[in-house]
């Protein structure tokens, strides 16, 4: 048959178009596949915490309370490396892992007795179980004890063994996947809820339709973003595209990323290295230098404790809190008058920064005056490993703050300086050491073991991602060492910076804020505090802070979008700080959002502002309103 010219080109052309169209209908396709596996899988983590049932809840132990006071083993029985249940339960506290076989030697089991007696509360999953009476007597043992049984094999399982009392809280779980360990861990932290009840009876000892109910979760929940009605493919690409183009650019070496909506967790993840060097990739669990994040992580919670107890009045003089602001004989002072509200809203006049640490050097060095190689009880401020400070110049700090000069009173001015003096602030009222304040009501009760001050104290360097190749100062790599120079000549505990912290446990303390002052089921401060600290204080000043807290521009909706801070999309309530190492944190009642990130951009050196120049940060808070704007359409 002969083919004319034009139906000849027609077909080339038709084929030019399909050959076109077909990365595109295969991306289309692999979407759909992906929507619909996101789909089948929150449909099954559905199934799972509806299956779970709950048993035994001793004096109401489950969902765990009071997590300051619990010494927690984690122990996997048959299984020879940590498993997930174990890892979901370290993400709400600290535990220590525990995996003995179920095929226990009497020997063995002596010893596994002897390492677990100095805890007070062991959470043990059966993921196999031996018909050998040491595994009965290893049961039997817990229930002796503090305990919480998951028990991830075939129940029936329970009257073929010789056991004898019952443990504290017991929950059957049906299945030993690692979705079903999950959210059985969730469960006994209070992550999850649980409504299982027995479909026919365990023996004589548990009837059919046996379950205690718990209705409401009380801490964060690890979920996927279908359950807030967010595809997690589009959300992952959203934050995917921003945080690669960055690492490609090299704006920073890595970074983690973490984002909550109505109390779950629905995206988690760690990107890049810790260095340029690509040599350890980054993890969920690193810890990073906070900057001033610290502010209102580490400065904040002090002063919102002291101020909802009536220990501090925002309308009173600083120097009532800090007498060093008094004015007196051979004592002068010209911010006797400053208050409390004003500080913290930056508007005081005091200066953005001091250099104090200059003062330490002479010619590019340190001078031994001030420094030593080893700690003594002259020199216990350490500034870096193998550099340790003269106790003495805190009151250098504190003069040089003193005499400083005041400058645009009642005007905006950012200054480090209200959060340097804030430690002394906290103790002079509480009596109470600064760190171990924090740590008593607030760190320990979240469950915050990685949110920390000095973390070379708890973790290796391997944990804590690096931040500058310091040739100013300390002369070394600084890792687990406080960035800041003025908190790090308070020997790295200060209230504008030296905290470190994971994201996932920033995370813990930034949902509290969110909350307006309440997490795991304790009211840390007033939901009236938590208001009063998060509105703007001044903005007939132009100031758009709150107290501590950095809050969005004013007139937002006015704004264009490239001035909108930190982007158009924020509510008015929304609240948070950024960080001059790389980090941010951003929250939003009106929406339920919870946003961490977290990098060491100042990685080998502070010169590099990409992550300010790609609006990272903010590009990926935009983002992610955007996802949530996608919901109310739909």
């Amino acid at each position: 048959m002969k083919i004319s010219k034009s139906g000849f080109l027609f077909k080339i052309v038709l084929v030019v178009l399909c050959w076109s169209f077909l990365p595109a209908l295969g991306v289309a396709f692999v979407s759909c596949r992906t929507i619909n596996d996101q789909e089948a899988e929150l449909k099954k983590r559905q199934q799972i915490e509806a299956s779970l049932t709950l048993l035994e809840n001793k004096n109401n132990l489950i969902p765990l309370d009071r997590l300051d006071t619990l010494k927690i083993a984690a122990i996997s029985v048959g299984s020879e490396s940590v498993t997930e249940f174990q890892h979901m339960l370290a993400n709400y506290m600290k535990v220590d892992f525990f995996n003995p076989p179920e095929n226990f030697t009497s020997q063995e089991l002596a010893e596994m007795q002897a390492k677990l007696k100095d805890f007070n509360l062991i959470i043990a999953g059966i993921h196999q179980v031996s018909t050998a009476p040491e595994f009965a007597e290893f049961i039997n043992f817990l229930n002796r004890k503090t305990s919480v049984i998951s028990w991830f094999c075939n129940p029936g399982i329970f009257e073929s063994l010789k056991i004898s009392g019952k443990p504290d809280g017991l929950i059957l779980a049906f299945d030993n996947d690692s979705l079903t360990q999950s959210l059985s861990a969730q469960l006994i932290f209070g992550g999850i809820g649980v409504s299982g009840k027995l479909l026919e009876n365990i023996g004589e000892t548990y009837p059919k339709d046996a379950g205690i109910v718990i209705e409401k979760p009380i801490r964060l929940k690890y979920t996927l973003a279908e359950e807030v009605g967010i595809s997690s493919a589009s959300l992952i690409g959203d934050i995917d595209s921003i945080v690669n183009n960055a690492l490609d650019k090299k704006a920073f070496p890595g970074c983690n990323v973490l984002v909550a909506k109505d109390g779950k967790i629905i995206f988690r993840k760690a990107y890049g290295y810790h260095t340029f060097e690509n040599l350890r990739s980054s993890r969920e669990d690193d810890i990073y230098d906070l900057a001033s994040v610290t502010k209102i992580s580490g400065g904040l919670p002090g002063i919102l404790k002291l101020y909802d107890e009536g220990k501090i009045e925002l309308d009173k003089p600083v120097a009532k809190y800090f007498p060093d602001w008094e004015n007196r004989l051979f004592h002068r002072s010209n911010k006797a008058d400053i208050n409390v509200r004003e500080l913290y809203a930056h508007q005081s006049g005091l200066v953005p920064f001091i250099g104090f640490w200059k003062q330490t050097m002479k010619d590019g060095k340190l001078l031994s005056k001030w420094y030593s190689m080893q700690p003594d009880e002259k020199h216990t401020l350490c500034v870096a490993p193998g550099i340790f400070l003269d106790n003495r110049f805190l009151k250098i700090v504190n003069r040089d703050i003193r005499k400083s000069a005041l400058k645009n009173r009642g005007k905006y001015v950012y200054s480090d300086l209200p959060l340097v003096i804030t430690p002394q602030i906290v103790e002079h009222i509480s009596g109470t050491d600064f760190n171990q304040y924090l740590e008593s009501n607030f760190y320990r009760p979240l469950g915050a073991n990685e949110l920390t001050y000095l973390p070379l104290q708890k973790f290796t360097r391997g944990r804590i991602a690096p931040t500058e190749l310091d040739d100013y100062y300390r002369f070394q790599q600084l890792q687990g060492t406080v960035h800041d120079e003025s908190a790090a000549v308070l020997g790295g505990i200060s209230g504008n910076a030296g905290l470190f912290g994971s994201a996932n446990d920033l995370g813990k303390l930034m949902q509290m804020y969110l909350q307006m002052g309440t997490y795991g089921g304790k009211q840390y401060v007033s939901e009236a505090t938590m208001k009063e600290f998060t509105r703007i204080q001044f903005p007939q000043n132009n100031n758009r802070r709150g107290l501590i807290f950095d809050k969005p521009s004013l007139k937002l909706d006015s704004l264009k979008p490239a001035d909108a801070y930190p982007c158009p999309e924020v509510s008015p309530e929304s609240f948070g700080h950024s960080g001059f190492t790389g980090t941010f944190v951003w929250m939003d009642p009106k929406c339920g959002l919870m946003y961490v990130f977290l990098s060491n951009r100042v990685c080998p050196t502070r010169n590099n502002n990409l992550i300010s120049d790609l609006n990272v940060r903010t590009e990926i808070l935009s983002a992610i309103y955007k996802r949530l704007k996608k919901i109310e359409e739909d």
